[in-house]
């Protein structure tokens, strides 16, 4: 248990900064985007020099799942109800 605990506090603190925020605010990337799988300039988190890569994948029932592209790297970051357009973060998918 300890062990969970201290890795939802290290997933929040490294992307905390997404928690509640509106969607709307993020840059589409149309050149890359297609039918439900769209990707987004992020945020700046602190002490990077550059934007996040956003990857938004949704269905045709008002949810998105959320992730962030670094590299070869792809990590979860929570979801939104489309209708709501705040992202919910979550170190797990939404099931």
């Amino acid at each position: 248990m300890k062990n969970k605990i201290v890795m939802d506090e290290k997933f929040k603190k490294a992307y905390g900064i997404y928690d509640g925020i509106d969607t709307s605010i993020f840059k589409h990337i149309p050149e890359i985007s297609f039918y439900n799988n769209n990707y987004y300039i992020g945020l700046r988190r602190e002490n990077d020099v550059n934007n996040d890569l956003l990857f938004a994948k949704s269905n045709d029932d008002n949810f998105t799942d959320w992730y962030i592209i670094n590299g070869n790297s792809v990590r979860y970051i929570g979801y939104e109800f489309s209708d709501e357009g705040v992202l919910i973060l979550s170190d797990k998918e939404f099931t």
